[in-house]
């Protein structure tokens, strides 16, 4: 059975903060600040509530379900449905794909723990060798001017005639300057090009550190979740208190106020465009860790009567809050460096993946012992963004070990070393000097085009094809109960159509992707397409396998992998015996708590 191969969470805890590890990482204290800056702040916050109650905790619900009733990773779930196995490889090459990038945030994050150590904060001056003339330290004076703005502004007077008529004329210096944080980002850390078509040379440093970034993978993952869900009960809670702290520091900085209404008070016409409503949801998918496996993965270690309703009310509500969390943080501090450089808070910083790199140090340059905050804070990333990619690693292994059970008696280690190797070596096109570019091009396409129609697909075939009722029938067996119906009207009607939705708009108004007001070139955007489909091949080639291992004509093959695989069933409790297990199989069929032979009807179809 699976459950003596793969084994179960020893509690329920540690099912509960390794799903936060999943949910509560850099996505929420990375991506939604400047997912949320690059929207217009509080109209953002509009559609990602309402999405996350529209989307995520019945998403999450859904996930939860048929994984922990089977004890089936992503790669082999879709027993229940076989002509769409191809949606569970497409979510396998979706997560690889991400976690190439992702690990380079977490290398970023141990880069800047390095430098954390030095005499002086790298970032807090403007006397470093990477540093240009355009440098400058909001409210820093140089004989008496104040350099506080990121253009120059020249006035002249001229006298017209004897009358003494005055006129003056002001002169715009298209002059880029920059505050040393952002300077040490760009200009130090990722030494950056002018553009994706210019790539330069390794950063060597960057190397290193994405090479460490992968050993401590490694090692995290060498003994499976029987010792990552231990680790997940500190490395889960951690950065609540450091954020606490930053928050409580922010709030008394000169224009923390006005960052947070930025934050929280919506600019009511910005919710007119679509482009904030579709980042909301992608984002929503994104922190809840859903289309990509994780969920299921975890889920797929449950004890098979774990109150798996409870914990999808849970865990997308946690989630939310550490989004809001992080963004106060983030906007807080945004409003002081707004009023100290006397500009909209919309020009404050170049928008892109970098943004927390550039807030986050500045913020952390205010403190007293700069460099005791910068060090714990920086680890505190390191550590949620490997909690992350931990859970990443376990859904590609999983996935194979699913596929190919022989390899989890003879080759666990080995497996884990390859996949690590393989994601440190596709890492190193992110780290060199035009590596950034790429990685923003990975995320852009990955993860609206791939992830949204993967979730579309997934809830169509589970309520549509597998059945609600299967579901409802699934979820009485594992808790006891059935849920409100509210979930099947979410799963049969609420979530397709939202998400059928954003997805043919959201690709009807594609826009170019750019980096801050770099555009990229045709070329690079048509390679972003190709990342975007190739987790989407999986699912006609799933298609085709199915058929191919099908007997029968046209009509009985599909219909065989329509139906759920002889091999689908209830996954076995600990300490239960074969014939109890049966017995669950035969209350799925036959017995009706509601006068409703579910899958007998079903299968006289």
């Amino acid at each position: 059975m699976a459950e003596t191969s793969r084994g179960n969470w020893s509690t329920w805890f540690e099912f509960l903060f390794s799903c936060i590890g999943e949910m509560v990482g850099l996505g929420n204290i990375w991506r939604f600040p400047y997912i949320c800056f690059k929207n217009g702040g509080g109209a953002f916050l509009v559609p990602y509530l309402i999405f996350m109650m529209l989307l995520a905790m019945p998403l999450v619900f859904l996930e939860f379900t048929y994984a922990q009733y089977s004890n089936l990773g992503p790669g082999k779930v879709w027993l229940c449905c076989p002509l769409f196995k191809g949606i569970g490889y497409g979510m396998l090459t979706l997560v690889a794909i991400s976690g190439i990038y992702y690990n380079v945030i977490v290398a970023w994050t141990l880069y800047y723990f390095g430098n954390s150590f030095s005499y002086k904060i790298p970032w807090g001056d403007c006397n470093n060798e990477w540093n240009t003339d355009n440098c400058y330290m909001r409210g820093q004076t140089v004989n008496n001017t104040l350099f506080n703005t990121s253009l120059l502004n020249i006035t002249t007077v001229q006298i017209n005639g004897s009358d003494h008529h005055y006129s003056t004329n002001t002169t715009l210096l298209n002059v880029s300057r920059q505050t040393s944080a952002e300077e040490f980002w760009e200009r130090h850390v990722l030494d950056m090009t002018d553009g994706i078509e210019n790539q330069g040379h390794l950063r060597w440093q960057l190397v290193l550190c994405l090479l460490a970034s992968w050993t401590a993978l490694f090692f995290s993952v060498l003994k499976g979740i029987k010792t990552s869900g231990k680790v997940m009960y500190v490395a889960s809670t951690i950065p609540y208190v450091f954020l606490l702290i930053l928050l409580i520091r922010s709030l008394f900085l000169p224009g923390a106020f006005s960052g947070l209404a930025y934050f929280f008070i919506p600019r009511w016409s910005d919710l007119l465009k679509f482009s904030v409503w579709s980042d909301a949801a992608i984002q929503v998918f994104y922190s809840s860790g859903l289309g990509i496996g994780g969920i299921i993965t975890l889920a797929s270690y449950n004890k098979f009567h774990n109150n798996c309703y409870r914990d999808a009310m849970i865990l997308p509500v946690l989630d939310t809050f550490t989004s809001l969390f992080a963004g106060c943080v983030v906007f807080s501090t945004l409003g002081y460096m707004a009023e100290a450089s006397n500009v909209q808070i919309d020009d404050v910083v170049k928008q892109g993946p970098g943004i927390a790199f550039m807030v986050y140090p500045e913020a952390l340059a205010t403190l007293p012992l700069p460099q005791v905050w910068s060090v714990f804070f920086f680890l505190m990333l390191f550590t949620i963004g490997l909690n992350t990619m931990i859970v990443q690693v376990q859904v590609i292994t999983t996935g194979i070990f699913d596929n190919f059970p022989n390899l989890m008696q003879r080759g666990k280690t080995l497996t884990r070393l390859c996949v690590c190797v393989v994601g440190f070596l596709l890492g190193l096109m992110c780290v060199t000097q035009g590596g950034v570019y790429i990685l923003q091009l990975i995320d852009w396409y990955a993860a609206s085009v791939s992830l949204m129609f993967l979730l579309l697909l997934e809830v169509i075939v589970l309520a549509w094809i597998y059945t609600t009722e299967r579901l409802y029938c699934d979820i009485e067996m594992m808790i006891g109960y059935k849920p409100s119906l509210i979930w099947k009207f979410c799963w049969r009607v609420t979530c397709p159509l939202i998400v059928a939705s954003l997805w043919i708009i959201n690709n009807v108004q594609h826009e170019p992707i750019k980096y801050g007001k770099k555009s990229y070139p045709s070329w690079a955007i048509g390679v972003g397409w190709i990342i975007a489909i190739v987790p989407l091949i999986m699912i006609p080639a799933g298609i085709v396998q199915s058929f191919l291992a099908a007997k029968g004509d046209l009509f009985q093959r599909l219909y065989s992998t329509l139906k759920p695989s002889p091999m689908w069933k209830p996954a076995k409790t600990k300490g239960e015996s074969d014939e109890n297990n049966v017995e669950l199989i035969k209350l799925n069929k036959t017995g009706d708590t509601n006068g409703a032979n579910l899958y007998g009807k079903i299968d006289k179809l």
